[in-house]
């Protein structure tokens, strides 16, 4: 019992002891590479901003319109404005300490469209292994860049990992291992009622978001600095590898602090280490920026109410 208090505590320190000496080590990058970032040839190009946002903001319309389809696989028809309002909202508040915030604010936020916790949560937890999948598939063009003598294992992972996705995804696979985990955790698991086709549409429009996505990282860092021509593909792939770090890491809210980091120290493969991290650092705020912006969106969306309970014996 002594121990298991003591690493609680441990833990409890360590989610802000790691994510700060980590912001710390970034701005010693910056500060000690300050003549770098001044020298850099940095040139502002509207049209690869314009471009960035175009592409990024498909991320976020796939997640809560996967997250829908998700929660009505769970037999919980939700409108997909609400859904939409809710996965937005919700994704705010990864920046409170403790890493479960945002599942808990999903959970609380569909309460009222007469959505189980239950439900809501194993919808959030399918919902968060799909992205992770689909992060990988960008992330793996990176390996053979950082690793050259694992380049053969990149060609492999490229052609074999999709097919793994595929068999893990199966519903019946998949009822039965998030069960498993459930109930390790103690929560109750209502299986996925949900085509495997539909399962599969959901991976690979999350695919497809990741790659838009990394492809406006890269415009962006295109629309700001000049960069080598050769570069463009690791350079977007870089920030999947950098989201999943921060999301394995889990001791940081958000990522913050570990995930520009990790992407600062991947961008400095192709350009000084002061430019990498100011543009990591420039990177997570114009995210924000746009994500902001589609939060703001969602407030103008139709505002369907929720149809009244019926109780026993009406």
């Amino acid at each position: 019992m002594r121990r298991a208090a003591a690493l609680r505590r441990v833990a409890k320190t360590g989610k802000f002891l790691v994510p700060a000496a980590i912001a710390f080590f970034v701005g010693r990058v910056i500060q000690s590479n300050w003549a770098q970032i001044r020298a850099a040839e940095w040139d502002v190009q509207p049209l690869y901003l314009v471009g960035s946002a175009v592409l990024c903001s498909s991320w976020f319309w796939c997640r809560p319109l996967g997250w829908s389809l998700l929660v009505n696989g769970f037999g919980q028809p939700v409108p997909f404005t609400a859904v939409y309002r809710v996965v937005r909202r919700a994704e705010l508040s990864r920046f409170i300490p403790g890493g479960v915030w945002q599942f808990a604010s999903r959970v609380y936020l569909v309460k009222k469209w007469n959505v189980s916790a239950s439900s809501a949560l194993s919808a959030t937890v399918v919902d968060l292994v799909l992205t992770t999948l689909a992060a990988l598939v960008p992330a793996l063009w990176s390996l053979a860049t950082v690793f050259p003598e694992l380049g053969h294992v990149q060609r492999v992972a490229l052609i074999g990992f999709p097919v793994l996705s595929i068999a893990v995804l199966h519903p019946r696979i998949f009822n039965s291992w998030a069960g498993f985990v459930f109930r390790r955790l103690g929560q109750r698991y209502v299986h996925l009622e949900i085509h495997w086709r539909t399962l599969l549409g959901i991976w690979a429009m999350y695919v497809g978001s990741w790659i838009l996505m990394c492809a406006g990282v890269a415009l962006f860092i295109r629309g700001v600095i000049e960069v080598e021509p050769g570069g463009t593909m690791f350079i977007g792939s870089s920030y999947a590898v950098a989201w999943l770090a921060g999301n394995f890491a889990m001791i940081s809210p958000a990522g913050m602090g570990i995930r520009e980091g990790v992407l600062g120290l991947l961008l400095a493969q192709w350009m000084p280490d002061g430019p990498a991290f100011a543009l990591a650092i420039g990177i997570r705020l114009w995210l924000l920026l746009l994500e902001a912006g589609w939060v703001s969106v969602g407030e103008f969306l139709p505002r369907p109410e929720p149809a009244p309970e019926i109780s026993p014996g009406q």
